[in-house]
């Protein structure tokens, strides 16, 4: 019998206001009309934060994959371009005209690798200070015990 007397009220015989104490000590009566304010009022601000928050995030997940494009879109113009690949972890971009602006910077200052390469010709190792038409002995097959 005991229990049955701690029983909550069923949700039918629940009075339409809902008492709050006050600041002062004394009890005030809200109605449901303003407990349902009270509790749409929060709501909202918890879907305004919890959007904030989703925005936020979203937001920096698009910077990181912009970034990780960008990044792969250097490489791809390295790439044809015959430039070192490592280059792509030094150059920042903005978008794609910003790319080619700054690799051809880069060609200019230091040139193609094609074009060293074909100006580097031979390159004589050895006694190049010798000009004797008959050579004497070269250092490096003297260093390796030939002659």
């Amino acid at each position: 019998m005991d229990e049955n007397m701690n029983m909550t009220p069923p949700a039918d015989n629940l009075e339409k206001e809902t008492d709050v104490q006050g600041t002062e000590g004394e009890k005030k009566l809200f109605t449901q009309e303003e407990v349902n304010g009270f509790i749409q009022s929060r709501i909202s601000r918890l879907k305004n934060q919890v959007s904030k928050e989703v925005r936020a995030e979203y937001d920096q997940k698009m910077a990181e994959l912009q970034a990780r494009e960008m990044k792969l879109a250097v490489k791809e113009k390295l790439a044809e371009r015959e430039m070192p690949r490592e280059l792509a972890d030094i150059i920042t971009c903005t978008d794609e005209n910003d790319i080619d602006i700054k690799l051809d910077a880069l060609q200019r200052i230091y040139g193609n690798k094609k074009q060293a390469s074909a100006q580097a010709g031979f390159i004589q190792v050895g006694s190049g200070g010798n000009t004797d038409p008959l050579p004497r002995t070269d250092p490096i097959r003297k260093a390796m015990g030939l002659r």
